[in-house]
């Protein structure tokens, strides 16, 4: 009887990463559709896509000749882990599983702005040529590149 008691404190010690876990599926879409989804820095899909988040994650929209933009998960507490009560144990397990937060967003839709001629002339540029020269002008805040087209 008393391993039974044990293991069912030990399995319901940390309520919210047992129901819920951390993550959560999010809808994401761009206008125009079509722009690479970046989480936390790595690719993940193009928009329109179904991705699961955690809280605090940085989710980036890029599409080419388009500004690219950030979104930032918000959250919330996870009410689910108030059932851990005194607990230390499922606290503790909640905190490192990330599950005391959690994603309260189920869609994300950004609108894309149209990036400048300079922005895309730039990339062409960089992906097309040689960087010769790079003068620093720090007292301006200005950094000077030369780029050779080949």
């Amino acid at each position: 009887m008393k391993k039974i008691l044990i293991t069912l404190f030990l399995l319901l010690s940390s309520c919210a990463t047992i129901l819920t876990g951390s993550k959560k599926s999010v809808l994401f879409e761009s206008n125009p559709n079509g722009a690479k989804v970046f989480i936390n820095g790595f690719e993940r899909g193009e928009t329109p896509v179904q991705l699961y988040v955690e809280a605090d994650d940085r989710v980036d929209f890029r599409l080419d000749n388009y500004k690219e933009r950030v979104v930032v998960m918000d959250s919330d507490f996870n009410l689910v882990a108030i059932i851990n009560g005194f607990s230390i144990i499922g606290w503790g397990i909640d905190a490192l599983t990330g599950s005391l937060k959690r994603v309260n967003t189920k869609y994300v839709k950004v609108d894309l702005e149209k990036s400048s001629g300079n922005i895309a002339m730039l990339n062409f540029a960089i992906e097309n040529g040689k960087i010769t020269d790079i003068n620093v002008l720090s007292d301006k805040k200005i950094i000077e590149t030369t780029i050779v087209l080949k």
